[in-house]
């Protein structure tokens, strides 16, 4: 079944030479594969699998069919058993288009009769190379700016490679965690659902990877309030569902010490107590959706709204003070980054 995702067209990637970018490759990847075999250690029962993608596409998809085997199942979203099979193919195509345009992400899976491994997978979809080669790439990949204006952002006020590395990786670790730990998304009806639950699902991460930030830098560093003011600025990019800055400031809130003496399944413990603190209902989410959409406009960036979107909540009305507060903040963080427009 997966084999169906395998037929993709891939773009190649230019070799390296240059000496320093290979050093800076391998360090990265040795990074990545620390951070795994941690995770592997901590989490026995859960395999952590992670693809690149590239040139190596359709090994990597190759290697996830057999992982699983014939008959898997997700385990990030409840579903009928009649649904089993469709639900694989859309999780296999998301994971081909993820890693065809080098994007991080997450998914649970229950492996068929697994081959000696362990019977639940978490397949990560993460490329060192290609989201923190250097600082400007790493800040360009939290926030979907043009790269003259990343460029023009000062460099203490940039992502640092190797930090933003570690983050990708807590984050979307968390989520693996949490559909395994927690609970899949329910089924339901309602139109929102899907976005609803990524919202929420996004500030567990962010708080859970900057937890864990904190845990090992012991201190709110420079990185860390960076962090904050990229997510702060979600709405430029069009993402309101990226606007962690409630989750992240709580996470600020736990004092240093504490953070640094936790164990990292007392700071995922931590995040998903302030996911629930900070969760809003699903009508809320509905006109903050809405009011996202307002503040868009007042930012000048309504373009980067969906007409499918407009369509979808032309009926619902949205919060005057809420879009203030939305447009004020976002403006806010983005004069803290040292620049004056996008």
């Amino acid at each position: 079944m997966l084999c169906l995702a395998i037929a993709v067209t891939t773009c190649g990637v230019n070799a390296q030479s240059d000496s320093d970018t290979h050093d800076k490759s391998n360090f990265l990847d040795s990074l990545l594969n620390e951070k795994l075999e941690f995770y592997r250690h901590l989490y026995p029962e859960i395999s952590f699998l992670i693809l690149k993608g590239g040139d190596e596409l359709v090994a990597d998809m190759m290697a996830l069919d057999l992982a699983l085997g014939h008959q898997p199942s997700s385990l990030d979203y409840e579903h009928p058993p009649k649904l089993r099979e469709d639900l694989m193919i859309a999780s296999a195509n998301r994971i081909v288009y993820m890693l065809q345009y080098s994007m991080p992400s997450a998914s649970l899976f229950k492996a068929d009769d697994p081959l000696g491994w362990q019977e639940h997978i978490c397949v990560l979809t993460i490329n060192p190379d290609e989201i923190a080669a250097d600082s400007v790439q790493a800040t360009r990949n939290l926030l979907d700016l043009p790269q003259e204006f990343i460029q023009n952002i000062p460099d203490d006020l940039r992502l640092q490679p190797t930090d933003y590395l570690e983050f990708v990786i807590d984050h979307e670790v968390y989520h693996c965690l949490q559909s395994m730990y927690v609970g899949p998304q329910e089924m339901s009806h309602k139109e929102f659902w899907g976005e609803y639950n990524h919202f929420l699902n996004e500030q567990g991460a962010d708080a859970y990877a900057m937890g864990m930030h904190i845990n090992t830098r012991l201190e709110n560093s420079s990185f860390a309030k960076n962090i904050l003011r990229i997510r702060g600025m979600a709405l430029y990019s069009g993402d309101p569902d990226h606007l962690t800055c409630k989750a992240l400031q709580q996470i600020f809130k736990v004092p240093v010490e504490d953070m640094a003496e936790m164990s990292a399944k007392e700071v995922f413990g931590t995040a998903n107590r302030i996911r629930e603190h900070v969760t809003i209902s699903y009508d809320e989410y509905i006109q903050y959706l809405a009011s996202s959409v307002q503040a868009m406009k007042v930012l000048g960036v309504e373009d980067l709204v969906s007409d499918e979107l407009r369509n979808r909540i032309k009926d619902v009305q949205s919060d005057p003070a809420q879009v203030k507060e939305l447009v004020t903040n976002t403006r806010r963080y983005l004069s803290e980054l040292s620049c004056d427009e996008i």
